[in-house]
């Protein structure tokens, strides 16, 4: 068997001391690595193919270079912060390991508690729905100091740090660029499971009301159950063409509902960006952009948050942040124009 290489080997070939080294691997605080340092100790990592020994890296530095992802595996928002949080982890030199939900309540806590008891992780990231607060999970965090960082979820709770969006600013920003681009009042088509609304879509309306309320204009909201497409085209065929939509805005709080009312007023034979215009609060499915006309939206930047929250933990867990700072990570949407919003210019000409 050919000889393993050891830092000692790495140190030797870079010119450095063995402590450079495992600053350089392990980010250790108190030692200073020049960047010409740095350089040379990561060529002679791949220069002799060197592997780090998790084990004995774990045992001298209690980690286990590993971060927890909780979320449903088949919800496209988790499979995006779960892509954020890769790229953090990545850049750290941490691995993801994925931990489904579907489990009990109680398992779930007992299940992510044992990882972290038996340095298996070193936190968690976890895409949370704020109006599900589970009290026995936050009293949990507390007892045994557990880094955790929420995604959407716990804005109301100080003692879990939450990466959240300004759903009210979202929606003001979208509604003054249709007002400005079309000069018609938008109306607002809520789609929903049957169950109360959620906080950000809670706060989505609040901010649709208001502004129209603001402008002298009448707030119009239509609150729709969600369905697939094959089962409900008539559906929304029949909504189009009782609504006139022919010369209208529709601002919508989830992609489908866009996607909806688009094809639906195409196959009734409604211009959209022309006639009709659409826009969506998010892009959750990353679906907008390959409509035909593609759809403009305010997107919720799923990714970005993964990766921030990551990024927060990591700093809980290599000590650059105090545990006592648990201020929330406030990010902005993301504003894609496309096609489905026209201008004034193009109404007029579409109703010639």
């Amino acid at each position: 068997m050919a000889k393993r290489v050891t830092s000692f080997d790495v140190a030797k070939l870079a010119g450095v001391s063995r402590s450079v080294v495992s600053a350089v691997l392990n980010g250790t605080p108190g030692i200073g690595v020049s960047e010409e340092k740095r350089q040379a100790v990561l060529d002679a990592i791949r220069e002799l193919n060197y592997q780090v020994d998790a084990q004995a890296r774990g045992m001298k530095t209690g980690r286990s270079y590993s971060l927890a992802a909780y979320g449903n595996v088949t919800n496209p928002m988790f499979l995006q912060v779960l892509e954020g949080m890769q790229a953090a982890c990545a850049a750290h030199g941490y691995h993801v390991l994925l931990y489904p939900s579907g489990t009990a309540p109680g398992q779930r806590i007992e299940g992510m508690l044992d990882l972290f008891l038996q340095r298996r992780i070193d936190g968690i990231v976890a895409l949370d729905r704020p109006h599900l607060v589970n009290e026995e999970w936050v009293k949990a965090v507390r007892e045994y100091r557990l880094p955790y960082i929420s995604v959407e979820g716990y804005p109301d709770e100080t003692d879990i740090p939450s990466v959240l969006m300004d759903y009210e600013e979202s929606v003001r920003r979208a509604l003054d660029y249709m007002w400005s681009r079309t000069g018609l009042a938008p109306v607002y088509l809520e789609l929903h499971h049957g169950t109360p609304l959620g906080y950000g879509d809670r706060q989505r309306r609040q901010a649709y009301v208001a502004w129209m309320t603001s402008h002298g204009l009448l707030p119009q909201v239509f609150s729709e159950i969600d369905g697939s497409w094959n089962e409900r085209a008539d559906f929304w065929r029949q909504w189009v063409k009782e609504r006139r939509l022919g010369s209208a805005a529709v601002l919508t709080n989830w992609s489908r509902g866009a996607v909806y009312v688009s094809r639906a007023a195409q196959l009734e034979g409604i211009g959209v960006g022309r006639q009709l215009h659409v826009m969506a609060c998010d892009n959750t499915e990353r679906i907008n952009q390959h409509m035909f006309p593609a759809i403009t939206s305010m997107e919720v930047p799923y990714r970005e948050m993964g990766e921030l929250a990551a990024a927060r933990l990591l700093e809980y867990i290599d000590g650059r942040r105090p545990v006592q700072d648990k201020n929330g990570i406030w990010v902005t949407a993301q504003f894609a124009e496309r096609d489905s919003v026209g201008s004034n210019s193009d109404s007029l000409e579409a109703d010639v």
